[in-house]
């Protein structure tokens, strides 16, 4: 019997890359992302449109912060596939720059997707699951430091982690697996338009973790959901970034911090 796996924003960056791997495993692929149907042609590139309306792909047109959208679309997959034995949250957004720049708008929908769409999709499949299966939650690496002009998006995947970490304790006894990946910058579509207006101490206190091919990341997030891990930190210098940030008092990370941003603001 095929694996069933359900993966959020399916049609691009880690999301499409963890497709294309299991679907090479012969698992029966899930996507659940914001277009419609009859849109997927005119937005994807061929290759892309290929594989997720191909053998073994069911595509479902679910707007992650959308509670009853999410609960009905993992109802259609449990009905006509299964019960996901993996799911991926890979559906996100980001919102970035100084403070006083970010409306009202801009955290409410960081929140609404990265943090109650983690927790939608998590209400609707983890009750469902059995021993075995496993959930993973995607987060940041700027959910597990506070990063100059993140004020919405690292604080929304802080928030994501510290879900993951909430969770896991509970399915633990029931043998379901949660994990959260913590990836540094990544070469997604994403990433490059915040390149566009990214500030500069942003941009060199996101080199302190390290930048990676999408294929450099998908390997290691793929190796860690393998070996079941709870915390995926695809990345050496990610790795490095995070251990040093938990073993570094806070006021010698705000020192740090705030030496880098007045030498670029100067």
């Amino acid at each position: 019997m095929k694996q069933v796996i359900l993966i959020t924003g399916g049609l691009s960056g880690i999301g499409l890359g963890l497709v294309k791997h299991y679907l090479r495993r012969d698992a029966h692929i899930a996507i659940f992302d914001v277009l419609a149907p009859n849109e997927l042609e005119e937005h994807l590139d061929k290759a892309t449109y290929h594989v997720v309306t191909g053998l073994n792909v069911s595509y479902f047109q679910v707007n992650i912060a959308n509670n009853k959208q999410v609960q009905q679309g993992v109802k259609q997959v449990s009905v006509q596939l299964g019960v996901p034995n993996l799911v991926v949250n890979c559906a996100g957004i980001l919102r970035a720059g100084p403070f006083e720049t970010l409306t009202a708008d801009d955290f409410s929908a960081s929140y609404q997707v990265n943090v109650l769409g983690s927790r939608h999709l998590a209400a609707a499949c983890l009750p469902l699951m059995a021993s075995g299966d496993q959930f993973a939650f995607i987060a940041s690496m700027a959910g597990t430091v506070g990063i100059y002009g993140y004020s919405a998006y690292g604080s929304s995947k802080f928030a994501v982690l510290g879900m993951a970490q909430c969770i896991r304790a509970e399915y633990a006894p029931k043998g379901i697996t949660v994990s959260v990946i913590c990836p540094p910058e990544i070469d997604t579509p994403m990433v490059t338009q915040e390149l566009k207006t990214m500030h500069p101490a942003t941009r060199i206190l996101k080199d302190f973790a390290g930048r990676l091919t999408l294929s450099e990341a998908l390997t290691q997030i793929i190796n860690g959901l393998d070996k079941k891990r709870f915390i995926i930190i695809p990345g050496f210098k990610a790795k490095c970034t995070f251990w040093m940030n938990r073993l570094t008092p806070i006021w010698l990370q705000n020192k740090v911090i705030d030496v880098i941003v007045k030498l670029k603001l100067e």
